[in-house]
């Protein structure tokens, strides 16, 4: 007989359907709160926007668009894009060495590609910096594509290897903390590998890579994993590799690639005689494994220049002595007992960093203590700069050679005219780089008041066309006059321009330039030169006075900026000197007793602890600002202010217009985007990521062409290529609808072991501005706004939230501002990137010296800032920023909105909420965002196809909940009614 199924109680049936239905009510209602709190970011990740214009009067015949593109289609545009792409590469890689039997391979060669990194090479960065490499073309592939022939054994059994040995690609969003190399052990090899060797032995060809990203830096650290080395050495696999192929019969000959943004440690190319020729490549990006090819076959001729100095000893430098996870001595002080929604205990601001060795950093500390042990002053000790220096800032090579002559520098009153004719001397094509440096004099003034000198500094470069063999071109560097100032912090408290002998010369890089200017002055190998100079390639130039009242620069018209604005200290607060007693700054003057040791025992006092706690919020004087009106009858759109002067009268009734909940929502949700204001008929914009290119890898949405990394191309050496590739960039953003850029990134590589060097240009401030102006003037020539990042000193990535970093006034304008100061002042950029870091004590976006006094009042800036992502904000206050300069907040949750609620009847807080409103609306007026808007446009705001989504899932979730209660009721009715 057949066992009858018990049926499941009410009581049971009521806990398991109604859990069930809580369950999902509550997942729903969770799922509701972050889809609304974060509607717009979830927009942009579909690429689905949130208003759509509206004519109001379709016969209107007016011409709305103010920027027209010169591309038909979006794919179109990215075609032209990919070839540009291909050209930063072959002009931004840098033939390292090549001797006998070593590059051009020449063509129909059969090669053997070696190590993972060939597998898996770099192609940018992480986090910002990241770049979709789904459809990107194999390194193998490539090379077939350009008629060699590819050991396909070894492919293949490269990439068996990868799940097992895969190197560790740090930063955010990836594998963070873990920095192993990995790399093939010499046992994995097997005979079938090992046999197929001689069948593709025309080159075997090593990739070394190395990976950077956001969030973390290098390790100097030497680690377990990479065989007790730091992350820049080669690991003990990486030896055994280059041995075996130096004791493999099958091969003569082995090209490295270096596929690193970061600069290695090379010595090793010098120890292996069958390293015949090696190519920095850095990241290539999606396309730059193109130009690779063509280089290896010989159809590119490499022409970049090196913009890093390449040391023996990474650890060598002054920068990197106070460099990573250093702490307040007395950290705990600054401790903050709210814990955070991780359950964690916060600190603010416990970290800290002096840049102690001021204006010092690469080629400058390295080029300038060799001078001062060539000329026997400043106590250089025991230096032996042929032991520190492989490849000096300026570096490389050619397949062809160059002749340099008729060298002459013209003064005229706004600097001075440097030419010199080159000659392609060899029997292939190619383009040479001519760069120009320059020494100013290093006073007994300077020394008393603490101004550092460099024993040179670029000041000016230019890039040849191709020339055919035998062909000559003049070329001609424009030097601005502003090149020779220096700033006098303790002195003059202002930029001074020394009486004294200048120096300009030519170089093939910065060492060569430095060694023609000790010759003309006399010095030769004899004195400890590393090689002979050419005195005919240097010219000095005499500047008569005395020092410094007849040279102090007071205000920005004195070297051709802003005209008017007068210039002081504004920086003592960022001064280690300030707040550490006895703390000293490398000198030239003595460098062996001032080298940096690493500042293990900075003390953070009470005034300091205060300082960095501090918010600025209340800082105002009762009765100083009045209410500024809101919600006025809307008369004016904003397109009526396009092409307005800043402080045009109009501007106040348009911002009149605004409500305080659209003023504050403009301020307040700037992730990824500016909000759209229906009361003055903005229609918002999306901003996206870079720096290689419009990229989706963080929020989604549509994906553009991924450019080789920022130090690619700076590596150029040609702001005409990079103006190239800022039009095209602008070009694309106009096409997709991104029309704010997060990028250019201008930080400096202070150490080679920043995080995030590939997205940063170069060690040298000159060549990063030039390079950037260049990029930006490009962009925003198209129509979109170029966020150049990150304002400022924000040069490491470890402990970058709440990271106090100190310098002097000096190091800060010359090093870290200048890159900022050239893309403003020169490319024009109208909108800027504050960072997580703080200078000093100050966090960058509540810094009103730097956002005021200094980037709007001396450098003239005309436009908006931005912070950097403030969603999980460690004393990073939103009306801080706002009170202090920065308008707009890199946040995606509405809810952060109601920071401001305390404030909306404060005259003070609004009124500099309004103000940044007139800036943020000053750039959108004038950027393609207002393509198609005219006189009688409206913005309508619309539901996106996903929240549609979300509303019907709501709806059949709803329908559902009820369904199971009334089941649930039924059920227990009937129940009722069956037992009576």
């Amino acid at each position: 007989m057949a066992k009858t199924k018990k049926r499941l109680g009410n009581v049971a049936f009521t806990s398991i359907v109604g859990s069930s239905i809580a369950v999902v009510l509550a997942g729903i209602t969770v799922g509701n709160y972050f889809a609304l709190n974060y509607r717009e970011v979830i927009s942009r990740y579909f690429n689905q926007p949130l208003s759509e214009l509206v004519q109001m009067n379709p016969d209107e015949q007016t011409d709305a668009n103010y920027f027209p593109t010169e591309y038909a289609t979006p794919e179109a545009a990215l075609e032209a894009a990919q070839k540009l792409g291909e050209n930063v590469e072959a002009e931004g890689m840098v033939l390292l060495k090549n001797g006998n039997k070593g590059l051009p391979l020449g063509q129909n060669k059969k090669v053997s590609l070696f190590s993972l990194s060939s597998v898996d090479p770099i192609f940018g960065g992480t986090g910002s910096g990241a770049i979709d490499t789904k459809t990107v073309k194999n390194l193998k592939d490539v090379l077939e594509a350009h008629d060699f022939t590819v050991n396909p054994t070894l492919w293949s059994f490269y990439e068996s290897m990868l799940s097992k040995y895969k190197r560790a690609k740090p930063g955010l969003f990836a594998e963070k903390n873990t920095w192993d190399i990995n790399g093939v052990p010499m046992e994995e090899y097997t005979p079938e590998v090992e046999n197929s060797y001689v069948s593709y032995n025309d080159a075997a060809v090593l990739v070394i890579g190395r990976s950077g990203g956001e969030g973390d830096d290098l390790r100097t650290e030497l680690q377990e994993a990479n065989g007790e080395r730091h992350y820049l050495e080669l690991t003990p696999r990486e030896y055994a590799l280059l041995d075996m192929l130096q004791e493999n019969s099958a091969f003569d000959r082995i090209v490295v690639l270096v596929n690193s943004p970061n600069p290695m440690e090379l010595g090793w190319l010098e120890q292996y005689s069958k390293i015949t020729a090696a190519l920095w490549i850095g990241p290539v990006g999606q396309t730059g494994f193109n130009a690779v090819a063509k280089a290896l076959r010989g159809d590119v001729n490499p022409s970049g220049r090196l913009v890093d100095t390449y040391a023996f000893d990474s650890l060598s430098s002054p920068a990197i002595q106070n460099w990573g996870d250093l702490e307040f001595a007395n950290a705990d002080l600054l401790r903050d007992y709210t814990a955070n929604y991780f359950g964690t205990t916060q600190y603010v601001g416990k970290n800290a960093i002096a840049y102690q060795e001021g204006i010092y950093v690469g080629y400058r500390y390295y080029e300038t203590r060799y001078e001062d042990k060539v000329l026997g002053q400043g106590n250089a000790g025991d230096y032996n700069y042929a032991n520190e220096v492989q490849y000096t800032f300026g570096y490389g090579l050619s397949y062809t050679e160059f002749a340099h002559s008729n060298y002459k520098v013209t003064p005229h009153n706004d600097g001075f005219t440097v030419s010199i004719d080159v000659k392609n001397d060899g029997d292939v094509a190619g383009k040479d780089v001519v760069e120009v440096y320059m020494q100013s004099p290093y006073t007994a003034y300077d020394k008393q008041h603490g101004v550092e000198k460099s024993a040179v500094e670029l000041v000016g470069f230019a890039k040849t066309k191709e020339l055919k063999p035998g062909e000559t071109q003049t070329v001609t560097v424009e030097v601005d006059k502003e090149e020779l100032r220096a700033y006098d912090s303790d002195g003059a408290k202002g930029y001074i321009m020394d009486a004294g002998d200048y120096y300009f010369a030519y170089g093939t890089d910065a060492h060569d330039a430095l060694n023609n200017i000790l010759a003309a002055k006399g010095k030769t190998v004899s004195d400890g030169m590393t090689e002979a100079g050419d005195e005919t390639l240097a010219y000095k130039w005499t500047k008569s006075g005395s020092n410094p009242d007849a040279n102090v620069f007071k205000t920005s018209t004195d070297y051709f900026g802003k005209e008017g604005t007068e210039i002081t200290n504004q920086l003592e607060f960022a001064d280690a000197r300030t707040w550490f007693d006895g703390f000293k700054y490398l000198t030239r003057s003595d460098w062996t007793g001032t080298f940096p040791k690493t500042h293990a025992s900075l003390t953070a006092s009470a005034e300091l602890e205060k300082e960095i706690r501090k918010q600025h919020v209340t800082d105002y004087k009762e009765g100083e600002y009045t209410m500024p009106t809101f919600g006025a009858t809307p008369t004016l759109p904003l397109i009526a202010l396009r092409g307005a002067d800043y402080n045009d009268e109009h501007w106040e009734t348009l911002l009149d217009q605004l409500t305080k909940e659209e003023a504050i929502t403009l301020v307040s949700k700037g992730g990824y985007g500016t909000p759209a204001i229906d009361s003055v008929v903005y229609p918002g914009t999306t901003d996206k990521d870079g720096p290689a290119g419009i990229s989706a890898e963080l929020i989604g949405g549509v994906k553009c062409m991924a450019y080789p990394a920022e130090v690619v191309m700076a590596a150029t050496w040609n702001t005409e290529l990079m103006n190239k590739v800022g039009k095209m960039i602008g070009e694309e953003g106009v096409h997709n609808g991104v029309l704010g850029f997060y990028a250019p990134a201008m930080n400096m590589h202070r150490t080679p072991f920043g995080g995030r060097n590939f997205e940063y240009y170069s060690e040298d401030p000159f060549i990063s501005g030039a390079i950037g102006a260049a990029e930006v003037e490009g962009i925003q020539s198209k129509g979109m706004f170029t966020y150049i990042k990150h304002f400022a000193v924000n040069d490491q990535d470890t402990n970058r939230k709440g990271l106090n970093t100190f310098a002097n006034e000096q190091t800060i304008r010359e090093i870290y501002f200048t890159a900022f100061e050239m893309s403003i002042r020169k490319g024009g950029s109208k909108a800027l990137m504050t960072a997580h870091s703080r200078l000093g004590p100050q966090w960058t976006a509540g810094c009103s010296a730097i956002l005021n006094e200094i980037l709007r009042g001396e450098w003239g800036f005309m436009g908006h800032v931005v912070t950097d992502y403030i969603n999980t904000p460690t004393f990073q206050s939103m009306v801080q920023a706002v009170l202090a300069g920065n308008d707009l907040c890199m946040n995606t949750k509405d809810a952060n909105k109601t920071i401001y609620d305390p404030y909306l009847d404060n005259p003070y807080v609004m009124t500099m909420v309004r103000r940044a409103c007139h800036n943020i609306l000053y750039t959108g007026v004038n950027s393609a965002a207002m393509n198609g808007i005219t006189q009688t446009t409206k913005v309508v705001q619309v539901i996106p196809t996903w929240q549609k989504c979300l509303i019907a899932l709501d709806v059949v979730v709803g329908l559902l909940a009820v369904a199971g209660v009334a089941w649930i009721v039924v059920r227990w009715l009937k129940s009722k009614k069956d037992e009576q």
